[in-house]
């Protein structure tokens, strides 16, 4: 992951003004570190200045979001992904390119004739990206950082395996169609993954995720790009990518959620 694109930008604005209609003016508190009182001015203002963010050492403010606003991010980015792919595929034909002639469901469907084949294919391709992420995050600090950051805000708002289930399947639908099932056969053939797999990369730049993060999902977008083109179908990838967002979920909270989410800290809060 990120295990999912970050719902930052999206629920910023609308947790911030949830926050507000649930902040309204306060009588004087005690600022217990400070050893003195604060006045509902003073809390206002602190309010202002976004203590909805997130902040590390190295990286830029997150806005914090809750359960309900990740699920409904992830839920509408992955299905409005879903519907302009099939849209794409069914129009195809009015936009015929020299190597589909504009037929994309013939040259990949979404289904392929070898349900053996795609399973194996998808098997492969989710443990190649398991185990290239795990490795990854030993060796490469800005990757590490990167993947922590978009974790700690999307799966540190979730409650249980349905929610991880949720967000992990929803967008390998969403992004595959799209990438994979539009963009790759609109190329055509090797360009295609090359294509479909870079600017699935550079669209996961962003919501506190660096370019590090945009290079590993270039790499993983091809490793998806050939398990299309092996299986000569959609499902080998879109599945490939659930099970690696659904494995990348588990390893991340079994072994590093609990150290970064600890550590975390929210501007307007006590350090």
């Amino acid at each position: 992951m990120s295990i999912v694109s970050s719902p930052t930008r999206a629920v910023a604005p609308r947790a911030r003004r949830a926050n507000a209609r649930a902040s309204p003016r306060r009588a004087v508190v005690v600022d217990a570190r400070r050893g003195r009182k604060k006045t509902s001015r003073e809390l206002d203002r602190a309010d202002a200045v976004d203590d909805d963010a997130m902040t590390t050492d190295d990286a830029p403010a997150l806005a914090r979001v809750g359960r309900d606003d990740v699920l409904r991010s992830c839920a509408t980015t992955s299905i409005g992904m879903l519907v302009v792919g099939l849209g794409a595929r069914a129009a195809s034909g009015a936009f015929p390119t020299r190597a589909t002639h504009g037929d994309w469901n013939a040259a990949l469907p979404l289904l392929g004739d070898d349900a053996g084949a795609t399973a194996v294919a998808a098997l492969c391709a989710a443990g190649a990206v398991t185990v290239g992420r795990i490795a990854l995050l030993q060796v490469w600090d800005e990757f590490a950082a990167s993947t922590d950051r978009s974790n700690a805000q999307v799966l540190g708002a979730l409650d249980g395996a349905g929610d991880v289930a949720q967000v992990a399947v929803l967008p390998a639908l969403g992004e595959e169609v799209l990438f994979r099932g539009a963009l790759l056969p609109a190329v055509g053939g090797v360009p295609g993954v090359v294509v479909s797999s870079l600017v699935f990369g550079a669209l996961h730049i962003g919501g506190g995720r660096s370019a590090a993060f945009g290079v590993w999902a270039s790499a993983v977008g091809a490793v998806y790009g050939v398990a299309a083109l092996h299986t000569h179908s959609v499902a080998a990838p879109a599945a490939a990518h659930a099970l690696a967002n659904i494995a990348s979920a588990v390893y991340w909270n079994a072994t590093r959620a609990e150290k970064i989410i600890g550590e975390k800290k929210w501007e307007g809060e006590d350090q």
